[in-house]
C-alpha cells in the first residue's frame, strides 16, 4: 500500500485542527415510527425482496424496514423472500420474479458479462466470506491446504483471488462441491470450507471443533459483502419506487444495527428458531466489525473500491482490465452532488477518527486527502449535523448550517454569542457547564452527553453533544469544537417502542410479557398492603370454527372485537391481556370479594356472547368458557392463581362450554 507523504500528513495534522475531527460518532438518521394504518394509503405498491440464504440476523434491516414500517410509510408493500435450495437469487431478480436481490460482489462479473444488474447499495463494508479449517487437519496456515479436503461455494472468486495471491493454486487442493452443511467439517468429512464469519464459526465453536479463520482481508483483498442491488429495468420503469425502497432499507439497517436484540426477537417470532437466540447475537456482534456503523452510514459504498474488486477479478482473469463501471453504481438523481460529498465526508471522518487514535492504522487505509481550505468549508458546512466552534470564553465563533437548520438562529445572529445563554435552558445550563469544563480540563480526548437545547422558534429539543479541544497552531489558544444532534424524534420513538413491545400486535391489549410483570407487582403489593386481586382467564368457544368457515381476517376482526368490549368492563388500574392466540386474561386489583370477581366475569362472558359482524350482514357467533380465582385464597403466587383459574376454566370447558367457574379450595366449583 501507498504511504501518506510528508505533505498528506501535514494535510491531515491541519484537518485534525480543524472543526471537523469532532465528528467521531456514527450519522444515523431517526424517523419518527409510524404504524401503518389501512388508510395510510389506497393501495400499497407490491415489491419483492429475494435473499440470498436463509432467514437470519444477517438480513436484519430488511426485516426491521418491514416490521417497524418503513417501508409501508414509503408506500410499498414488500415481500421479503428467503433463498429456495437449487434456486440462483440473482437470477429471480433478473428474470423478473423479484423485484430486488441480495448479492455478493461478483455482480460485477455479472454486469461485465452484459447482465443488467445495479448495486443500489451496500450493507456489508467488508465481504464476511472466509476459510474455516479445522486445526486437527494439521493446517495452521493458508498453505498447509493443499493437499487437503476443501469445500468452497460458487460465487466465491475473491476466496480464490486469496489463493492466488498466496500462491496456493486451487488444483493443488481436493475441491469438494459445496453442500453448505458445517457438520461435514465437525465430522471432519472435510478439512476446511468456505464460510460466513458471521455464521458457521458460531456452530464450530458450539460443536467444540478447534478452527483457524483465513479472510481475504489480510491479504488485501477486500471485498464488499451482501449487496442491494435491482435491474436498469427496475430503475427506468419505477424510480421512485427504487429510490424509496433503499431509503426504508438503509434506515431499516440504522435501526436494526442499534436494536439488536429487539430483531433478534422479531427473527425468531416471525421467521422461526432455525438460529437460537445465541447464535443470532454472534451473528450480530461479528456484523458490527463487517458492517462498521457507527463508522460509515448504512449503504455507502466508494467507486475506488469497487474499482479494486474490478482490478483483482481482472488479476484472475474473469474480466479484462480497466472495464468500465459505467451505470453499474446507481446514482439518485434527486440526490445529486450534495449526498455525494455527505458520503464523502462520512467515511473521510471516520478515517481521521481512525488517525487520530493510531497512526499505524493511518498508514495503513490509503486514504488520498487532498481538501482545501474551500473545501473544508464546503464539507462544514454540509455536514449532515450542527457543528460549532467556540472561543475560549464559549461564545460562537462559527457554525454550520446543520447548526443552522437544527436550531434556527443564523450564523450571524448566533455569532459572539455564549453558547450556554443562546441554547441551554436554566434546568440544564449546569449540565453544559459541565460538559465545557470537563472538556477544557482534558484536552486529549471528547467528552459527550445529552441535554435539552433552545431553538429560536422558542421549542426546546434533545441534544445529544460531544465536546472536544482544537488546539490553535500557536498552542496558547484552546478553543472548543461542539458537534449536535437532534434525539428529540428518537427518544420519543424510544418510549414508542418500549410501550409497542408489550402490546398485543393484533388487538393491542397488554402481552404476556406485559401481564405477568404486572400480576406479579400486583402479588406483591397485595401481600404489604394485605389486599386482595382476581384473575379472570378467559377461553374463546368455537372460535376456530369461524377461522375454518368465514377465514382468518373474520377471526382477527372476532379477537379485536372481543379485545374492545373487555377493555370496556375494567377500571384504569385493571389490565385485560391477550396471552395465547384465543385466550384472554383480566387482572382485578383490590378485589372486595368473590362476588365483585364474579360479576365481571359475568359480564365478559355476556359480553363474548353477543355476535359480532364480520363483513356487511355477515356475524359470527361464539362463546366463552371463564375460570376465576383469588389471591390469596388459591394462591399467592402467579402460576398458583394462574393454574387455579385455568382449572376452573376447564371445568367449564368439561361441563359444556359457556359459563363461569370459580376455584375453590383447589376445585374449580361452575356457578353458571
Amino acid at each position: 500500500m501507498t504511504a501518506l507523504t510528508p505533505s498528506h500528513r501535514n494535510r491531515l495534522t491541519a484537518l485534525m485542527r480543524g472543526a471537523l475531527t469532532l465528528l467521531v460518532v456514527g450519522i444515523v438518521s431517526f424517523g419518527t415510527l409510524c404504524a401503518p394504518a389501512a388508510s395510510a394509503a389506497p393501495e400499497q405498491d407490491r415489491v419483492t425482496l429475494q435473499l440470498k440464504w436463509r432467514h437470519q440476523f444477517q438480513f436484519a434491516g430488511y426485516y426491521a424496514a418491514l416490521y417497524k414500517g418503513y417501508y409501508w410509510d414509503a408506500g410499498l408493500d414488500v415481500e421479503i423472500r428467503e433463498a429456495n435450495e437449487g434456486e440462483d437469487p440473482i437470477q429471480q431478480v433478473l428474470a423478473g420474479r423479484a423485484d430486488f436481490g441480495v448479492g455478493t460482489s461478483e455482480l460485477l462479473l455479472l454486469r461485465n458479462a452484459g447482465k443488467p444488474v445495479v448495486v443500489l447499495a451496500v450493507i456489508f463494508q467488508h465481504s464476511p466470506l472466509a476459510l474455516a479449517a479445522r486445526r486437527e487437519s494439521g493446517i495452521r496456515s493458508l498453505h498447509d491446504l493443499a493437499g487437503k479436503r476443501v469445500m468452497i461455494e460458487p460465487n466465491s472468486a475473491e476466496l480464490f483471488a486469496y489463493l492466488q495471491r498466496e500462491g496456493i493454486a486451487s488444483d493443488s487442493m481436493q475441491l469438494v462441491t459445496h453442500n453448505f452443511n458445517v457438520q461435514d467439517l465437525v465430522a471432519g468429512k472435510l478439512d476446511a470450507m468456505s464460510v460466513y464469519a458471521t455464521d458457521e464459526p458460531f456452530e464450530l465453536g458450539e460443536a467444540g471443533v478447534a478452527y483457524e479463520l483465513f479472510e481475504p482481508r489480510s491479504a488485501g483483498i477486500d471485498f464488499y459483502g451482501d449487496n442491494l442491488f435491482t435491474t436498469e429495468a427496475q430503475i427506468r420503469k419505477h424510480p421512485e419506487r427504487v429510490r424509496a425502497f433503499r431509503e426504508a432499507t438503509l434506515k431499516g439497517w440504522a435501526y436494526a444495527m442499534q436494536h439488536p436484540d429487539e430483531i433478534i426477537n422479531l427473527i425468531l417470532t416471525q421467521y422461526g428458531d432455525r438460529h437460537s437466540v445465541e447464535h443470532l447475537r454472534y451473528e450480530a456482534k461479528v456484523m458490527e466489525r463487517l458492517l462498521q456503523p457507527t463508522l460509515v452510514e448504512p449503504g455507502y459504498m466508494h467507486v475506488g473500491r469497487w474499482q479494486h474488486i474490478a482490478d483483482t477479478y481482472a488479476e484472475l482473469g474473469l474480466m479484462p482490465a480497466g472495464a468500465s463501471l459505467d451505470g453499474f453504481l446507481y446514482e439518485d438523481g434527486a440526490i445529486g452532488e450534495n449526498d455525494r460529498t455527505r458520503r464523502w465526508l462520512m467515511v473521510a471522518l471516520a478515517a481521521m477518527v481512525l488517525i487520530a487514535a493510531s497512526s499505524a492504522y493511518v498508514l495503513r487505509l490509503n486514504w488520498r486527502l487532498n481538501a482545501s481550505r474551500e473545501r473544508q468549508r464546503v464539507i462544514i458546512d454540509t455536514a449532515p449535523l450542527a457543528l460549532i466552534v467556540l472561543s475560549d470564553d464559549d461564545k460562537v465563533q462559527d457554525w454550520n448550517q446543520a447548526a443552522e437548520r437544527t436550531f434556527g438562529w443564523k450564523l450571524e445572529d448566533a455569532r459572539a454569542r455564549n453558547l450556554l445563554d443562546l441554547l441551554a435552558p436554566d434546568t440544564d445550563r449546569a449540565a453544559m457547564r459541565t460538559l465545557l469544563d470537563d472538556t477544557r480540563r482534558d484536552a486529549t480526548g471528547s467528552h459527550s452527553g445529552e441535554t435539552w437545547a433552545n431553538t429560536a422558534s422558542g421549542r426546546r429539543i434533545r441534544c445529544d453533544w460531544r465536546f472536544a479541544v482544537m488546539p490553535s497552531s500557536d498552542g496558547r489558544q484552546h478553543r472548543v469544537v461542539a458537534m449536535a444532534i437532534d434525539v428529540t424524534a428518537q427518544r420519543e420513538l424510544e418510549s414508542r417502542l418500549q410501550l409497542m413491545a408489550h402490546a398485543d400486535p393484533l388487538t393491542g391489549l397488554a402481552n404476556r410479557s406485559l401481564f405477568y410483570d404486572r400480576l406479579e407487582r400486583a402479588l406483591s403489593l397485595a401481600q404489604r398492603h394485605t389486599g386482595h386481586i382476581a384473575l379472570i382467564y378467559i377461553d374463546l368457544d368455537d372460535f376456530k370454527q369461524v377461522n375454518d368457515t368465514q377465514g382468518h381476517e373474520a377471526g382477527d376482526i372476532v379477537l379485536r372485537t372481543v379485545a374492545m368490549r373487555l377493555r370496556r368492563l375494567i377500571r384504569d388500574s385493571d389490565t385485560v391481556a391477550r396471552i395465547g392466540g384465543d385466550e384472554f386474561v383480566i387482572l382485578l386489583l383490590d378485589v372486595p370479594d368473590r362476588d365483585a370477581a364474579l360479576v365481571v366475569a359475568h359480564k365478559a362472558e355476556e359480553a363474548v356472547r353477543m355476535s359480532i359482524e364480520v363483513r356487511p350482514a355477515q356475524f359470527a357467533h361464539i362463546g366463552a368458557s371463564i375460570g376465576v380465582s383469588l389471591s390469596p385464597q388459591h394462591g399467592s403466587s402467579a402460576e398458583a392463581l394462574l393454574r387455579a383459574a385455568d382449572a376452573a376454566m376447564y371445568r367449564v370447558k368439561h361441563a359444556g362450554k359457556h359459563g363461569v367457574a370459580v376455584a375453590h379450595g383447589g376445585e374449580a366449583n361452575v356457578v353458571d
